[in-house]
């Protein structure tokens, strides 16, 4: 009997605790609309989207920006090239165990000895 009643006082806590939470959050997002409408008889300035044309500038300007900074650089930056950069590293004892499995004609799984 004790537990029914442990239990029945709990839930109840629980879903007055939730109940409270979600008036909060409705309260909350109210207040926030409210604030976020702002006066009634202030103008609001409506942004165009850009034409075709500015785009095309802008796009320009980008462009003579970076060719303007790769020539202060001393060139253009470059990824390397594979062999260049496979050769320059260490090859992992791992990586090599990995390509020789590869490569290695598929047996039959047992090995005869």
């Amino acid at each position: 009997m004790e537990v029914l009643m442990i239990s029945a006082v709990g839930m109840s806590l629980l879903f007055l605790a939730l109940a409270s939470f979600y008036g909060l959050l409705w309260l909350l997002t109210s207040a926030i609309r409210e604030r976020g409408r702002g006066p009634e008889g202030a103008a609001e300035e409506r942004v165009e989207p850009a034409g075709d044309g500015a785009l095309l500038q802008a796009a320009a300007v980008a462009v003579a920006l970076a060719r303007a900074e790769a020539e202060m650089t001393g060139g253009l930056t470059t990824a390397p090239a594979p062999d260049a950069a496979a050769a320059s590293l260490p090859v992992s004892p791992w990586w090599v165990l990995h390509h020789q499995r590869r490569l290695a004609p598929a047996g039959n799984g047992r090995r005869r000895g």
